[in-house]
């Protein structure tokens, strides 16, 4: 990610359609305190922050990442979203996460890689489900949202898992 997508990632963040699927809290989001904060995450060791681009033109159409790189236990959290909601529904999601999962167990030599969404917010709870995670536990009530308490569900997939997964399905 670079200071240049910051302009979208922020139009993003400030949809309400885009931003009833996030799990954070801080809206509207502006662009200065965006670039700051990408300015300060930047050399941050333990987190790779990228956009999500359509391969045939480069357009963005999303953000991704993975963050608390943890090299000792061996874990991670990833995140994701499809800021372009004409991409929603598409597949995007799920290829995504793959690649996300690919980078942090064959690159970042990973075991576990956990991940908090809104527990109403199916397509990432079968995205996940389809990649070999499983439900971790339900934090209720744990983060308000446009004035509303809302639960997250953990979830979390390892190495083995993923790789029996994936090599069985393919």
């Amino acid at each position: 990610m670079e200071i240049a997508d910051v302009r979208i990632k922020v139009k993003w963040l400030n949809d309400e359609q885009v931003r009833k699927t996030l799990g954070f809290s801080d809206y509207p989001v502006s662009l200065l305190a965006t670039e700051a904060w990408l300015k300060k995450v930047a050399g941050d060791s333990k987190r790779k922050d990228f956009m999500l681009c359509l391969q045939e033109n480069d357009e963005p159409i999303g953000f991704c990442g993975i963050k608390n790189i943890d090299l000792v236990n061996l874990k991670a959290e990833s995140y994701l979203g499809i800021g372009n909601i004409d991409y929603w529904g598409k597949g995007i999601g799920l290829e995504t996460k793959k690649v996300l999962l690919d980078y942090s167990f064959n690159f970042l030599n990973l075991n576990k890689v956990y991940s908090y969404h809104q527990a109403d917010n199916e397509a990432m709870i079968k995205i996940n489900l389809k990649l070999g995670a499983q439900r971790e536990g339900l934090l209720r009530e744990e983060i308000r949202l446009e004035g509303e308490m809302k639960d997250m569900v953990l979830m979390s997939v390892l190495r083995k898992d993923y790789f029996d997964k994936n090599t069985t399905n393919s």
